[in-house]
């Protein structure tokens, strides 16, 4: 078969390109939409305690989420602009040499540079939350340069915001077949176990990352140690110890504000010994102001799995739809909040169905 006409070529790249440098702008605006959808009353949920009682449980960081309101900061338009004039950049690189078609592109001389083009291009499209543009940004990379881990990794990771767990699962297991040593590629195959509610499994990669060398990881992978174990019903999950932190001498801003305390003070909120009020205060006084929706959108999540642990599914409920409202996008918590609600809806729709079949009569 011949390869496609340029200008048919062109169309068929629009998938992946976005169509246009501006649809992220006009999303943008329709994303800015009120959070009050999320929550029924700012302040309280009436809600069910895992012994089935009713009752009343107010929810701080709902309410801070209400109060920082949609976004629209200077910063946030800025980051837009931005992101919008690299798609617009490496739209106009990619069209002034059109890569081949997919099928052909592994064998052409210029293979690497275009997978590289197709990856930088779906870095840009994750940051303004195309990621079905993401998605087929990354298929066109691995197309031009197959048994690349972390194309597959960010492949996976791009259909979890998606909801499409199915292939996450099969872009990451392809991925670790690649190199099961990257602790990127480990990372991504502890959450999906945990959106899969593969307790035994989440908990043991959790619990290697856990004592891994990337502290970032590290410490990210405690607490969703604690939850997968509190999640498969342990009362007290068991946590191994922090590595030191490296002193970093050119951040000592960081380290005087308390910003190298989280995600440590997340789980000392999930142990108890933090309240919401107190992960309110935290962000507030010691986060910048550009940064506050990221750490609330972490917050909102990590708590509303600590809910969902306790048997409160309508809170936990409310502040997985917080985090959506909030969009912050480039957050693996986004992702993970929306899998949890797509969950809560399946489960819903088949306890109605359940329900309706018998109450039917037999015939």
């Amino acid at each position: 078969m011949r390869a496609a006409h340029p200008s048919l070529r062109t169309a068929l790249l629009a998938t992946i390109l976005g169509a246009s440098a501006v649809a992220p702008l006009a999303a943008a605006d329709s994303a800015r939409a009120p959070l009050a959808a999320a929550a029924d009353s700012p302040r309280t949920s009436l809600a069910a305690d895992a012994d089935g009682s009713r009752t009343s449980l107010r929810a701080p960081l709902i309410a801070y989420a209400l109060e920082l309101g949609p976004s629209d900061s200077r910063s946030d338009l800025r980051e837009l602009y931005q992101s919008t004039a690299a798609l617009r950049a490496v739209t106009f690189e990619i069209e002034r040499s059109l890569p081949p078609r997919d099928e052909d592109c592994a064998q052409t001389l210029g293979a690497s540079r275009f997978a590289e083009q197709y990856a930088q291009l779906a870095t840009i499209q994750d940051q303004l939350g195309n990621f079905e543009a993401v998605v087929q940004a990354h298929r066109s990379a691995l197309a031009c340069t197959p048994r690349v881990a972390s194309y597959e990794a960010s492949l996976a990771a791009a259909y979890i915001n998606l909801d499409q767990i199915a292939a996450a699962r099969a872009a990451a297991e392809r991925a670790n077949a690649l190199d099961p040593d990257d602790p990127e590629v480990r990372e991504l195959r502890a959450r999906l176990d945990f959106i899969e509610e593969h307790w035994a499994d989440a908990t043991s990669r959790f619990r290697l990352l856990a004592l891994g060398e990337s502290q970032r990881l590290s410490q990210y992978a405690r607490v969703f140690l604690w939850l997968a174990q509190r999640r498969a019903g342990l009362r007290n999950p068991d946590i191994p110890e922090p590595k030191p932190a490296t002193p970093v001498s050119d951040e000592p801003s960081r380290a005087q504000s308390g910003l190298e305390q989280w995600p440590a003070q997340m789980l000392g909120a999930l142990k108890g010994e933090l309240s919401e009020d107190d992960l309110v205060q935290v962000i507030r006084q010691t986060v910048p102001e550009s940064d506050r929706r990221g750490w609330l959108t972490e917050a909102l999540y990590y708590i509303g799995e600590r809910r969902l642990a306790e048997g409160d599914a309508e809170t936990a409920r409310r502040h997985f739809a917080t985090v959506i409202n909030l969009r912050v996008l480039g957050y693996v918590e986004y992702g993970m909040a929306r899998a949890e609600l797509k969950k809560m809806r399946d489960r819903k729709a088949l306890a109605e169905a359940t329900a309706a079949g018998a109450s039917t009569p037999g015939r």
